[in-house]
């Protein structure tokens, strides 16, 4: 009984040092060969429709993470634009410096994007990619879905000028906003006052937008009535 007992001490041990090891070489590997990835998210859409005409400049941020440990200086990174994109870097935006700082593991990079006449009629798409550079090679992807996974090495902005429906309505949406409608979707951006999709990523705060919906539609009713859209129907949040 003791001889089995004290196999067991030996085993654990003997895995513990070996998953402590593991950890180590890992962390060994991605300090020689730092990699950087897109932390969430595979795509933005914005539309300038929740802004006033007066507004021809907004910016968006990009979460970016690095593997391995952070460092005492800053490091650059890479950002390749496809030649398949049909927006086009310094006209319809322009990204903030590409730059990790020092001791630093992530950074919600800025994206400035502006507002062109030529997107009241067109949606333009910028398809990013993580590129090498001299401090930085690109990211992984997540296969913890083994039926879609999840590519963090790119990422796509969409842009326009026009009352659309998200990408994202059907699949996401739908669940906190029910049916969609352009009178239901203007409402949502008059009082959210942002026309990105998704704007919110983390449950506590879908769920604060949410409540925040379903308050300006009680108030709005309370003093004009129900609200109708283009369909005849009454606009309502689930």
């Amino acid at each position: 009984m003791k001889k089995t007992y004290l196999r067991r001490i030996i085993y654990m041990v003997l895995l513990a040092l070996s998953l402590t090891s593991c950890k180590e070489d890992q962390s060994l590997i991605y300090e020689q060969d730092a990699r950087i990835y897109f932390r969430e998210g595979v795509a933005v859409e914005y539309s300038f429709t929740a802004e006033p005409a007066s507004v021809t400049t907004d910016t968006l941020f990009i979460p970016i993470r690095i593997m391995g440990s952070a460092a005492d200086r800053d490091r650059t990174f890479n950002i390749i634009i496809d030649d398949s994109s049909t927006a086009k870097r310094g006209y319809h935006f322009q990204f903030g410096p590409l730059v990790i700082p020092a001791n630093a593991y992530e950074l919600s990079l800025p994206v400035y994007i502006y507002r062109r006449a030529g997107l009241k009629d067109s949606v333009v798409n910028a398809y990013l990619t993580i590129g090498e550079s001299s401090d930085f090679k690109p990211g992984y992807i997540d296969k913890s879905n083994s039926v879609n996974p999840y590519n963090k090495q790119h990422y796509r902005i969409s842009l326009h000028d026009q009352l659309l429906k998200p990408s994202t309505w059907d699949t996401r949406w739908a669940t906190y906003f029910g049916t969609y409608s352009k009178t239901k979707h203007q409402f949502i951006n008059q009082i959210y006052g942002s026309a990105s999709w998704p704007a919110v990523n983390f449950p506590q705060d879908i769920n604060f937008v949410v409540q925040t919906m379903k308050l300006a539609l009680y108030n709005y009713e309370q003093a004009n009535g129900p609200l109708i859209d283009e369909n005849g129907e009454r606009v309502v949040f689930l």
